[in-house]
């Protein structure tokens, strides 16, 4: 009796174990054909959407590269646009390189089609229609909404025309053109590889059967060591708890002692946890924290609602956050500057609880920045002086040009602006050109005084003045190449300059923009050995030059920025 007692005891064990199991096979087909299929299915055709959105990029942004050639005056649009087409025209991909690219227009008008070229200047039917309708003014509608999106569609089968299939392509505008770039795949492609998988995916599933069988079966036989087992586990279990403990108490001694406040908000901004350090850094204790809203209890009255408002800001993003300063106002009333960085926390179902984070006192680091600034604005006027100082020795020996200088100065600066250079370049090309002549200083007075026209000779003297100008720069540490601009303008784009015969390549953009502004204001302008020749006649001498002698780019903006009257060459003082 006993002993049959045991064996149905046995038995029983071995039932209980084998039906979760015989349960696992079951699960294990279910979420094969019913989970991982689908699942699969879907993730390839998003992968296929995502090397659909990729490829259309590569080919707008070969399209943008021509158009920005057509902008700089490389090409005209029609070559642009040419080369554009035979690059579109001439793309595959593919296991079989038979998916391709086509363009139309925003009217719904083929422009680019490798595999129908009679299509070009044609609506394409749209084949889900038997009344007709245009398939590309879904294209169209979609790059008007939102630039590019995706469009489920029939057409014909690749080369076929006959055979008609589902199709998703993905769209792209190019505005600058009118036109609307796309690709697309064929959904039985897709269906094909989902196949293949399915095939490689059964064969596996039946391996993985068979071996979750023999396991079932060797779990049964090995029912006495079950026992033993759970006794490891339990005692593994408890191991862990401690080690668990032991981290929480070493991770609360690091929150403890460390020089960082350490805190804890919810969504609402109210403090949940804060170190001890908080008592050190405002004089408040964590228990005053907790339970309270930060911003509403720390920061100064003079600026609670901005940082109210930016803070909040920052907690509803539900992003990290580093470096965001504000005011504090400590307990003794005291005004504290800190800085937090935070990180958000999320429950288990991704639903933001709250931020995480921590902030430090940067009183004093804000001081000793605020100090260097002051510092640094102090030096760079007091370099504005020196070199406002040097410019006017210069001009005082050619009276004849004051104010050359500082006009020159003005319309080289505007046109620098006018190309888009940044704040450093057109620092820098202020004080070359408010130092541009100053190697006339060593220049005979009664040349740069002579009321006629000057000979060779004095001529060639004359020309020395951008040697002797960048003599006397280049040991000044500029962080910008003054000495340079200044030694270059007087050179031409096609190297009949002086004083060293450069070219195009070799000259400086800002000793470019210089030689526009210079030869401006100098032919505007009275001289010694003749009476001013007329801004327009200064005006006709660059468009003359432009592109061969004067850098092209230069010389446009410096035509619009006299036609819109945007720069003032009459002024004579800084």
């Amino acid at each position: 009796m006993e002993k049959e007692k045991k064996r149905k005891f046995a038995h029983s064990i071995s039932l209980r174990i084998a039906l979760p199991a015989l349960l696992t096979i079951v699960l294990f087909v279910t979420a094969t054909f019913l989970i991982i299929l689908p699942s699969l299915k879907e993730n390839l055709l998003t992968k296929k959407r995502e090397m659909l959105r990729e490829l259309t990029e590569i080919v707008w942004n070969i399209a943008a590269s021509y158009e920005k050639k057509e902008r700089t005056g490389e090409m005209s649009r029609e070559q642009a646009q040419k080369e554009v087409a035979n690059i579109i025209l001439a793309l595959r991909y593919g296991p079989e390189k038979k998916d391709y690219f086509w363009v139309n227009d925003m009217r719904a008008l083929i422009v680019i089609h490798p595999y129908r070229p009679d299509l070009r200047g044609e609506a394409v039917p749209d084949f889900r229609y038997p009344k007709g309708k245009n398939l590309l003014e879904d294209f169209v509608q979609i790059v008007k909404k939102q630039g590019a999106g995706y469009v489920d569609y029939l057409w014909q089968w690749q080369d076929e025309p006959e055979k008609i299939v589902p199709k998703l392509s993905y769209v792209k505008g190019f505005e600058p053109w009118g036109w609307v770039i796309g690709t697309g795949l064929y959904i039985e492609d897709v269906n094909v590889e989902i196949g293949l998988i399915a095939k490689q995916l059964n064969a596996v599933a039946s391996i993985i059967l068979l071996i979750i069988s023999f396991l079932a079966f060797y779990i049964i036989r090995h029912t006495v060591l079950a026992d033993r087992v759970r006794r490891i586990i339990w005692e593994e279990r408890e191991r862990l708890l401690r080690a668990l403990e032991e981290s929480n108490e070493r991770f609360r001694s690091l929150v403890e002692t460390t020089s960082d406040w350490i805190w804890e908000i919810n969504t609402e901004g109210v403090c949940t946890y804060s170190s001890p350090k908080v008592q050190d850094l405002l004089g408040f204790a964590p228990e005053e924290i907790i339970g309270n809203n930060l911003i509403d209890l720390m920061t100064a009255p003079y600026e609670m609602e901005r940082t109210r408002v930016i803070f909040q800001k920052l907690i509803l993003s539900g992003k990290p956050f580093t470096g965001f300063e504000h005011t504090c106002q400590a307990k003794d009333g005291r005004i504290v500057v800190i800085e937090k960085n935070g990180v958000p926390v999320f429950s288990d179902h991704g639903e933001l609880l709250g931020y995480r984070g921590i902030a430090r006192d940067i009183s004093e680091r804000k001081i000793a920045l605020e100090a260097l600034k002051t510092s640094r604005d102090e030096l760079h006027n007091s370099l504005e002086e020196t070199v406002k100082s040097l410019a006017s020795a210069a001009e005082k020996r050619d009276p004849y040009t004051a104010g050359h200088q500082m006009r020159v100065d003005k319309l080289a600066c505007a046109i620098a602006r006018e190309l888009g250079l940044s704040e450093q370049q057109i620092e820098g090309l202020h004080f070359a050109a408010v130092l541009h002549d100053i190697g006339k200083i060593s220049l005979p007075s009664e040349y740069l005084a002579k009321p006629s026209r000057l000979s060779a000779q004095e001529r060639a003297i004359i020309k020395c003045h951008t040697e002797v100008g960048y003599e006397i720069l280049k040991n000044i540490h500029f962080p910008w190449p003054v000495a340079d601009i200044v030694y270059q303008h007087h050179e031409h784009l096609d190297g009949t300059g002086y004083p060293r015969g450069l070219t195009d390549k070799d000259i400086l953009l800002e000793a470019k923009i210089l030689t526009v502004a210079d030869v401006v204001e100098a032919m505007s302008s009275h001289r010694p050995y003749r009476p001013s020749l007329g801004l327009e006649t200064a005006l006709d001498e660059i468009r003359a030059g432009r592109g061969t002698l004067y850098h092209a780019q230069s010389v446009d903006a410096c035509l619009h920025l006299v036609s819109e009257k945007k720069v003032d060459l009459t002024t004579t003082a800084w």
